[in-house]
């Protein structure tokens, strides 16, 4: 995943160095259990250390980093347990998110997320992984924006880094990429006949297929 230098200039120093350290650990740059060194954080992104040690915090804090007394700061390794809780989430509130948009979206918005829809499908046509995990994000991202609840999507947005990471690990199968379009093409027609017991039914059963192949993965790989 290339550093993205145009989302990052109108951001503070910070908030720079967090995105730049968590574009690497998503993409498996920093691989898993890796030391995090803030002077050799600084080198590489050419900063200064303070704001590298402020967004190591942050990173704790999100999960995609752990903090060990005495040690230092490490990219956290991935557990069955961190998998479970974090599908369990999304698939609990994200159809709750889901329904919120429908009962209010316009048909500009609709046809916006119908876009980002064909888009993943035209990339796994290209297999072209950047494209399909960037409009992947857009997609989900944009009902939750756009859901008219601040507080629920501020906790699916608690989510979103851990999120990201699993399916940028998923999307390793341009096999089980196919699968999870079609499961997003019949979450958008649900989305389009405006059937709301559908739309939630379809975003739980892809949310369960997530994790179990995310599981069934990273155990067949011995990383579980």
């Amino acid at each position: 995943m290339e550093d993205n230098t145009q989302a990052v200039q109108a951001l503070s120093k910070k908030d720079e160095a967090y995105v730049r350290i968590k574009d690497r650990i998503i993409s498996g740059e920093y691989k898993p259990g890796s030391l995090l060194v803030e002077r050799t954080l600084s080198d590489s992104l050419n900063m200064s250390r303070t704001p590298i040690r402020a967004a190591l915090m942050d990173l704790c804090h999100t999960g995609l980093a752990t903090f060990v007394p005495g040690k230092g700061i490490y990219v956290s390794v991935i557990g069955r347990r961190d998998i479970e809780e974090i599908y369990e989430i999304r698939a609990l509130l994200d159809p709750a998110v889901l329904l919120s948009f429908m009962k209010q979206a316009t048909k500009d918005q609709i046809a916006m997320l119908r876009t980002f829809a064909d888009n993943m499908r035209d990339a796994v046509r290209m297999e072209n992984t950047g494209m399909l995990i960037e409009n992947d994000v857009n997609f989900h991202q944009y009902y939750t924006d756009y859901c008219g609840n601040a507080r629920l999507a501020d906790i699916i947005c608690s989510t979103v880094d851990p999120f990201h990471r699993f399916r940028y690990i998923t999307s390793s199968s341009m096999k089980m990429n196919r699968v999870f379009v079609e499961e997003h093409l019949l979450i958008m027609k649900a989305i389009e006949d405006n059937d709301q017991a559908e739309a939630e039914l379809q975003m739980k059963a892809h949310y369960s297929h997530l994790k179990r192949y995310l599981i069934q993965k990273l155990t067949s790989e011995g990383q579980l």
